[in-house]
């Protein structure tokens, strides 16, 4: 009978460690290998506002912010600049692409019920989103001053989340880019 319970509780610990780590069943849907070596084509040239690092692009137009609901692309220059950086149009070879997960801890959606206190609306009882991001290194051979560009995921719990696909980077990105894989 003590084997039984030590199988048992040896069971539980290993399942809540899985759950606690957010085991990732979709990690052999990711991209790395097919966007390392590809081609970005940017259609137009891109203009980043004073002050700021980066243009996002979402639903396929240039955004101020990108929405945490859906997928999104930035174009990321190097420097801060105290007036508008441009990112000209042509082909930028993808160099390394690495992963990058994004966190936000969200407040947890309540309903407030006469008599009965609050009740949680959300499947999941933590507050922990997180949203994965490929960071691809750009290259050019005309233009010394290469940007990075980010695409990310929508936010989701973590066992939920997973890097965006290649037809939502580009549905981010609209005509503004294509992305190429190789």
């Amino acid at each position: 009978m003590k084997n039984h319970h030590t199988v048992s509780l040896l069971l539980a610990v290993i399942g809540l460690t899985a759950c606690q780590g957010g085991l990732d069943l979709r990690s052999g849907d990711t991209q790395f290998h097919r966007l390392t070596g590809g081609e970005v084509i940017l259609h137009r040239d891109v203009t980043i506002s004073p002050g700021h690092v980066r243009a996002v692009f979402q639903d396929g137009v240039q955004a101020h912010a990108a929405s945490e609901y859906e997928p999104h692309c930035e174009i990321e220059v190097r420097k801060l600049g105290e007036a508008p950086q441009t990112v000209p149009a042509g082909r930028y070879r993808i160099g390394k692409v690495r992963g990058d997960i994004h966190y936000v801890e969200q407040p947890l959606n309540r309903l407030m019920l006469a008599a009965l206190g609050d009740m949680t609306l959300a499947s999941d009882s933590s507050s922990e989103w997180y949203m994965h991001a490929y960071h691809m290194t750009l290259h050019s051979d005309a233009h010394p001053e290469t940007p990075i560009l980010i695409c990310g995921s929508a936010f989701n719990y973590p066992f939920h989340v997973a890097y965006p696909t290649l037809q939502e980077m580009q549905a981010a990105l609209g005509d503004y880019a294509t992305l190429k894989p190789r």
